[in-house]
């Protein structure tokens, strides 16, 4: 069996981020992902966009991440959106209690 590899891509425009994650985010990957949503949102952007068109599984921990990275931007006046998420991935948004408290969009 394969494994998918996690990666993500950042574009800085005017203000705003967008990060496009690919692969796979569990446990193993989540602590490159939070030091790197960490470290962006203390450049103070207007906005972050996290786009999850071809991000292939998540688990518990990109919730938390997102969640922390969530709590970190509320408190400094940061958008903080998750971009098109496959129906799969929603599911364990929705299902995460914390989930609910990010912004999904199609």
């Amino acid at each position: 069996m394969e494994q998918t590899v996690f990666s993500c891509s950042i574009a800085r425009h005017e203000g705003d981020v967008d990060i496009e994650v690919i692969g796979a985010m569990d446990r193993s990957s989540a602590g490159q992902f939070r030091n790197q949503l960490l470290t962006l949102a203390k450049e103070h952007p207007a906005s972050i966009a996290i786009h999850m068109d071809d991000l292939a599984l998540v688990d518990s921990s990109c919730v938390a991440v997102l969640v922390e990275t969530w709590r970190f931007t509320q408190e400094h006046g940061i958008a903080l959106t998750v971009k098109s998420p496959a129906a799969s991935i929603r599911q364990v948004f929705d299902v995460a209690e914390s989930g609910q408290l990010l912004t999904l969009r199609n």
